[in-house]
């Protein structure tokens, strides 16, 4: 059993690699359904590729990005983020570096858990930046089933800053397979600015399925793959995220 469950998730992703290589690289959507557990002595690191085929002006877009996180206890873990994209008409290059602070203020044996997430990120070219706090909860839903919902929140600063809070929710429903392996859904909500928030088509709204592998030793494979549900988002955001625990 263990075997077969093995094997069925490596051909998800396997199948997923294909798709995503089968386009020139370029990366959209990097983030996360992050959840609230902090781990003590936890420390990881993780590369992550989004592709968009289909991108403004009909050009493939993607973005790579590398980050470290390591627990400072049992509640506290620090993040940095490194992340290059290209824009429309433009070559790969630097879009942002980011320091991130997680809380989790929920006790460990709690099927509800909850937590804090609060980001510091630097760009360059003129562009504001970029200070975020973020709320995020977890929901054990019995047997191998769980949940999660972010509502996240940053405001611009600097130069060329806007007025305004950006506002987005993400979400997820997984269910363990055992053996290490993960499959479930996945949705991401960006709403835009406070001060000027458009219709359903106007926002970015996407919605797909994910799944999550071990590989050998201490390295795991996640794949998704994020479909438009409005006018404003990609029809498409294929993601492929490779990571390695230390």
């Amino acid at each position: 059993m263990r075997q077969s469950i093995t094997k069925w998730a490596g051909l998800l992703v396997a199948g997923l690699m294909t798709t995503l290589f089968a386009f020139p690289a370029m990366a959209q959507n990097t983030g996360g359904v992050f959840g609230p557990v902090v781990n003590e002595g936890h420390r990881s690191a993780q590369y992550r590729l989004a592709i968009v085929p289909d991108a403004a002006g009909g050009e493939t877009a993607h973005a790579h990005r590398l980050h470290y996180q390591q627990a400072a206890s049992g509640a506290v873990m620090w993040r940095l983020v490194a992340q290059a994209a290209n824009r429309p008409g433009r070559d790969l290059d630097f879009d942002f570096l980011q320091a991130e602070l997680f809380w989790q203020v929920t006790p460990d044996e709690r099927r509800w858990q909850s937590g804090f997430r609060f980001d510091a990120r630097a760009r360059d070219d003129g562009r504001p930046a970029q200070l975020g706090a973020n709320w995020t909860n977890q929901w054990a839903l019995g047997g191998d089933w769980s949940a999660r919902l972010v509502a996240l929140s940053a405001v611009q600063v600097g130069d060329n800053a806007a007025d305004g809070v950006f506002l987005q929710t993400r979400a997820n429903i997984a269910r363990d397979l055992g053996s290490g392996v993960t499959v479930g859904a996945e949705m991401f909500n960006n709403y835009g600015n406070s001060r000027n928030i458009g219709g359903f088509d106007e926002q970015s709204h996407q919605l797909g399925p994910f799944v999550s592998a071990p590989l050998a030793g201490p390295w795991s494979l996640f794949g998704s793959i994020l479909l438009g549900a409005s006018d404003a988002a990609p029809d498409t955001d294929l993601r492929l995220w490779l990571g390695r625990g230390f």
